[in-house]
C-alpha cells in the first residue's frame, strides 16, 4: 500500500508541475467559473501531493523509492513555496 502511495505522488508532483506550467504560459483565464484563482488549485493540489509525499518515505523498499520520494518532497515543497509566495503578494497587489 505505501509503495503504491510512493509512485503516485511522484506521479502527482510530475503533473503539478505541469498544471504550475500550463496555467503561467496559457493566457488571461476566466476563473469566475471555478470560484478562484487557478494558482491556489494548484498550491492546494501540490500541498496534498507533499502530504503524499511525506507518506510515501515509508514505502521505501530500494534506492529507486528513496529517490522518487526525496525527488517528490523536493519538487513539491519548492513548487509550494513558490506559489505561497507567488500568491501571497498578488493578492497584495490586487
Amino acid at each position: 500500500m505505501m509503495k503504491k502511495i510512493n509512485i503516485w505522488s511522484f506521479i502527482l508532483s510530475i503533473i503539478c508541475l505541469l498544471l504550475f506550467f500550463i496555467v503561467c504560459f496559457s493566457g488571461p483565464i476566466d476563473y469566475s467559473i471555478m470560484g478562484t484563482h487557478p494558482l491556489n488549485l494548484v498550491l492546494y493540489i501540490t500541498l496534498m501531493t507533499f502530504v503524499l509525499g511525506v507518506l510515501g518515505f515509508s514505502g521505501i523498499r530500494d534506492w529507486k523509492g528513496m529517490a522518487r520520494s526525496i525527488t517528490t518532497v523536493i519538487l513539491t515543497l519548492g513548487l509550494s513555496v513558490f506559489l505561497t509566495f507567488v500568491v501571497f503578494f498578488g493578492n497584495l497587489l490586487s
